[in-house]
């Protein structure tokens, strides 16, 4: 009883940076599981094979391991809320920027960018959770990650409306294009998506595709959790100058 009173007082206590933290991790979730859902349709987009779009994958997932790794080193050089709101800004251009980008190794580097800034969020948000609860930080942190699945849960379905039905590049060969896309779209998943080099799509002809909505969305949502990182760094710096006041008020009474 005493324990989950002190539980709760932590809370109460450190509420708008817990839920910022949170937030952002919802956010990372519906990031890292965005790439999947839009691929055949960034397919299109770079005109490019299945097996070199893959290649997006590979960028984003190793450079997010680089990420998480240097999160530490990046918590050290700046304020843990500045590398935060960085990160997610620099999110937010990404996914900005995606619906630009024809070219798969220019995808490829502005995903391993995203990647990156993922890594970071992953370590510091962690990190700060730690500091803030020490010893019973493990029900926030397990509730931290409970968001991140939450966000990989919602985010095809954000991307849902905007793919392609039918084939995304129009040709000559469309109508037998758009059998395929929609065959490969529904064994995407399992072991009979082993071999995806047996399918041969169309690299060349008029893009068809709205995904750059779905982009644009997402990078509208990390905007919001920049914002709300920029106002949670705001009130902390107010409290500390409010209590750098009061102390110095103190000091010169005395």
């Amino acid at each position: 009883m005493l324990l989950e009173e002190r539980i709760i007082t932590l809370f109460k206590r450190n509420l708008q940076h817990t839920l910022t933290y949170w937030s952002v991790f919802f956010s990372f979730g519906l990031c890292i599981a965005f790439l999947g859902p839009t691929i055949l349709d960034l397919r299109c987009q770079t005109q490019s094979t299945l097996q070199e779009i893959t290649w997006v994958f590979f960028s984003q997932q190793f450079c997010l391991l680089i990420g998480s790794s240097i999160g530490g080193i990046f918590k050290t050089l700046f304020c843990s809320l500045t590398g935060l709101f960085v990160s997610s800004l620099l999110i937010s251009v990404v996914f900005a920027i995606i619906p630009l980008c024809h070219n798969v190794l220019l995808l490829a580097v502005v995903m391993a960018v995203a990647g990156l800034a993922m890594g970071v969020i992953d370590t510091i948000a962690n990190i700060q959770l730690v500091k803030l609860y020490q010893k019973d930080s493990a029900i926030f942190l397990q509730a931290l990650h409970f968001f991140i699945g939450l966000g990989a849960l919602v985010s095809p379905l954000i991307a849902d409306p905007f793919l392609s039905e039918t084939n995304c590049l129009q040709g000559n060969n469309t109508s037998n294009a758009t059998e395929i896309m929609h065959h490969i779209r529904h064994t995407l998943v399992g072991p009979s998506a082993s071999n995806l080099s047996q399918y041969k799509l169309p690299m060349e002809g008029e893009v068809v595709t709205q995904v750059s909505y779905a982009f644009w969305i997402m990078a509208l949502i990390n905007v919001s959790q920049s914002l709300l990182l920029s106002n949670c760094g705001y009130h902390r710096v107010l409290n500390r100058g409010v209590a750098s006041v009061r102390s110095f008020q103190i000091r010169f009474c005395l």
